[in-house]
């Protein structure tokens, strides 16, 4: 099986080291990342070069200027890639960008795969997933790729639209959860209570749990995905008219924390 993973950020290697798992060793195109290295590139500047049976998608979706998710980099990839070729989509995308993919490309047999990683330990929790979401064409032949042998993987399929929504909704409750204990070191500090000892005392309810509470230095949440994730799923809710009132003040009230005006 060929398989060829285009972009080569912590998704791109967490995928690597995961189809390793599977007794594939994936052909990476990522040109920028070989320029930075002074490698040779051995599998060439291209995806059409690469003779691949399947591509995983795992380029940068940056925040646009408008708050969208910018498609630019997928796109590129998919112009690359043999129409006859399944791909799968790692990167995170936007439901307008899924729009988008199908009708410019009606020719291409796409599927979608939300990923749950973070960024400092992608490739650890890559390894240790227990269940895979697949969405759109060629299901059974990602499910093949993705299967370990020395693992049993749950592959749950469901569309592609409901695959991005939870992926977004889920870092939005996270970042939002991350905003929530913030303020609750908020209310500490100016009650000149020990927020260390309050904390705790909340996350034992097995309902909530520890996950990110942690109140850092830098405070509130920041990184690759929150912020970024957060406005584009906002954006979305705006274009259908739905005014996500919780998330944008988490957006807004993380600003200001950020900012250290808070």
């Amino acid at each position: 099986m060929k398989i060829t993973i285009a972009g080569y950020g912590f998704v791109g290697k967490a995928m690597e080291a995961y189809l390793k798992e599977c007794s594939i060793t994936p052909k990476i195109v990522d040109p920028e990342y070989y320029r930075i290295l002074g490698k040779d590139l051995t599998c060439g500047l291209k995806i059409s070069d690469t003779d691949a049976d399947g591509v995983i998608i795992c380029v940068s979706t940056p925040q646009a200027e408008t708050g969208e998710c910018n498609m630019s980099n997928v796109f590129d990839v998919l112009n690359d890639t043999d129409p006859d070729t399944p791909v799968l989509i790692k990167s995170t995308i936007s439901i307008e960008g899924w729009k988008q993919i199908i009708e410019l490309f009606p020719s291409h047999t796409i599927s979608f795969s939300p990923e749950f990683l973070r960024a400092k330990t992608a490739i650890e929790d890559m390894l240790n997933t227990k269940t895979i979401y697949i969405g759109g064409g060629h299901y059974y032949f990602w499910e093949r790729v993705l299967n370990r042998p020395d693992k049993v993987i749950k592959i749950k399929h469901a569309h592609p639209r409901d695959l991005i929504l939870a992926k977004y909704f889920r870092n939005s409750f996270l970042a939002t959860k991350v905003a929530f204990f913030n303020q609750v070191y908020d209310l500490c500090k100016a009650a000149e209570v020990d927020h260390e000892a309050v904390i705790p005392l909340i996350t034992d309810d097995h309902r909530i749990g520890d996950s990110h509470s942690r109140v850092t230095s830098e405070r509130g949440f920041g990184g690759h995905c929150f912020p970024k994730d957060t406005q584009a799923i906002l954006k979305t809710a705006q274009d259908f008219e739905i005014d996500l009132s919780l998330i944008r003040e988490a957006i807004h009230y993380n600003n200001n924390i950020r900012k250290g005006d808070t």
